[in-house]
This record gives C-alpha cells, structure tokens and sequence, in this order.
C-alpha cells in the first residue's frame, strides 16, 4: 500500500512538471520578455538572471521557506505583493496568478517591485546577480535580438541624426577626445 502512495505522488509531480511552462534557453526568455513590453535596455540581463537563478526559468515555481514565507512564480514574489485567493496585496493580483504561464502580470509585478524597492529587494539577485554581467553580455547573442551592447547602442543613438559624412567625422573626433583623456591620466598616475 505504501509502495502504491509513493507511485501516486510520483505522477503527480511527474504531471505537474509536464504542464509548468519552463523556457529552456536564455534567448527563448529574452524573447517572450520583449514580446510582453519589457524594454530592451541595460537591465535586461539583471532581469533574466533573477529569473535563472530564483526559479530556473519555470513559470510555476512555489517556494516555502522555514519561516513560512511564501515565493511565488518566475520572479519568486513574496506573499506580501499578493494575496491567496483573491486579488490584492502591493501588486494587487491574487497569488495563484503568479503561478500561471501567462508572465505578464508576474512581470508587472516584479517592474512595480524594482521600481519602489530595487532589485536588491531579491536576494538571490543580491547574491548571485550583482556585479555579474556573463548573463546580460550572453543574451546579446541570441540571434533574433539586436546585437549590440548597451554601450554601443548609446554612441549609435548619439550619431544615428548625424548625416552620413558627419558621422565618421564624429566618430574619429571622439577617438581622439578619448586618446587625449587616455594620455592626460596616464601622465597623472
């Protein structure tokens, strides 16, 4: 009989990870986030490795911690941002909806989190995400996204109005500039 529960609780759980949405490249996420309006900015990386390294990129992930706090969804939100059974909480949205394969309201949630408390709000962000750019300089290589860096996007933006003359013109004032400031501290130190 007890060989038989074993057998039973298996399946469940067997059951349970064949219906959980889980995306299983790094490019897959990037572009499900951007399809849902996530801007293609500088946290884009931050946010993608929260997701890797709270939940592991599964949508229904549901985390008891021994003090009895509950986590819930891609982002790991904490029970206080919503509420079981009901809409409410900081987020305004009920708890089991974080739980779903739909991420956009799990990811509204988690913009309105950062943007009142940061993304040192998560710990595992603080701990494992911090300083560590590998994921974000990995997601610009996925093949459907831009493939440039944050910081190239910005000199791009600042020379894109130029006419095409004026740019490489630009371009080659701006190496100089920098050779100039370059030699400037080299003889300071």
């Amino acid at each position: 009989m007890w060989n038989a529960r074993v057998v039973v609780f298996v399946l469940i759980l067997i059951v349970n990870c064949v219906n959980c949405k889980r995306f299983e490249t790094r490019c897959k996420l990037v572009r499900e986030l951007l399809k849902i309006g996530m801007p293609n900015d500088m946290f884009l990386g931050q946010w993608v490795c929260l997701i890797e390294k709270s939940s592991n990129r599964e949508t229904r992930t549901f985390t008891v911690k021994p003090s009895g706090k509950r986590f819930y969804g891609i982002y790991q939100i904490p029970q206080q941002w919503c509420r079981e059974n009901k809409r409410g909480g900081g987020c305004n949205i009920a708890c089991e909806d974080l739980l779903d394969d739909d991420i956009r309201d799990d990811t509204a949630c988690a913009v309105q989190i950062a943007k009142l408390e940061g993304f040192k709000y998560w710990p595992q962000w603080t701990a494992r995400c911090k300083n560590d750019y590998f994921i974000t300089n990995e997601i610009y290589k996925c093949p459907d996204l831009i493939r440039m860096s944050t910081k190239r996007k910005m000199i791009s933006s600042e020379t894109a109005s130029l006419p095409r003359y004026k740019r490489s013109f630009h371009s080659r004032r701006k190496r100089f500039v920098y050779r100039q400031i370059y030699k400037v501290n080299a003889l300071a130190v």
